[in-house]
């Protein structure tokens, strides 16, 4: 089978797989509409897909054999579409502006060609529809729920959509290509005074400023310029009124 010639043959399918799932967003880990339609284009393609756990679908395709493992997250992001399209999220609450969408529709197509094309396959391809990508829970709970086993995959291949390239290229290179997620969170723990006496208090913002600005300091004096790291801080959450130092930080 040409790959690529079949692909381009279902590209106006793959075009209504993408704007389905991008005008029905959901977030984090129960995405009942994104998994139903996932679900019902798999069974239509000749799979017996199992949702092993809420809103995680596998899904596998041809014989015994070393076993490929493809990979696509299905949730969105939780806030407003602003974008106008016609096929514009109806969540008011939700929008696919990170590409999930795009990734879910793309390993839809996969699984439909490879299982036109399964007769010749030497080995097996399971394929993993993920949520909770953005929540950071998603993989892990797929993980408790045996993704990675019966069959256990030998390599695993998961990809991300970018406006860093030219459309029609994919990039790659040897050793790590995106960040990971290793989520913590600091409670700085102050004392609550008037803003107008903050003699009387110990102020949780002032502190949690200086640790923020520390904390960039080990990119630039721990780390070897060899050594790639990134250390983002993408909340910082104190007090609710302009005129009061908070409890915390």
């Amino acid at each position: 089978m040409d790959y690529l010639k079949r692909a381009k043959e279902i590209a106006d399918e793959l075009t209504i797989h993408r704007r389905y799932i991008h005008e029905h967003a959901e977030v984090a880990e129960s995405l009942p509409l994104t998994t139903e339609y996932v679900v019902s284009r798999l069974k239509e393609y000749g799979y017996e897909p199992e949702e092993i756990c809420e809103s995680g679908v596998t899904a596998v395709a041809g014989r015994e054999g070393k076993t490929v493992l493809l990979r696509a997250d299905m949730d969105a992001l939780p806030m407003k579409e602003e974008s106008g399209l016609a096929f514009a999220s109806r969540n008011p609450e939700a929008a696919h502006t990170c590409g999930h969408d795009l990734h879910a529709a793309a390993l839809l197509g996969a699984a439909r060609l490879l299982k036109e094309n399964e007769h010749n396959l030497k080995g097996t391809v399971k394929f993993m529809f993920q949520p909770g990508e953005e929540v950071f829970k998603g993989a892990r709970k797929m993980m408790q729920a045996g993704v990675l086993k019966n069959p256990r995959p030998d390599i695993a291949f998961a990809g991300h959509v970018t406006p860093r390239y030219k459309t029609g290229t994919v990039a790659f290179h040897e050793g790590n290509a995106m960040a990971s997620c290793y989520g913590f969170r600091i409670i700085v723990r102050g004392k609550a005074s008037h803003g107008a006496n903050p003699e009387d208090g110990i102020d949780p913002i002032n502190i949690g400023t200086h640790i923020y600005l520390a904390l960039q300091e080990l990119i630039a004096r721990e780390i070897s310029y060899q050594n790639g790291a990134i250390l983002t801080i993408g909340s910082f959450q104190a007090g609710n009124v302009p005129n009061t130092i908070p409890e915390t930080a």
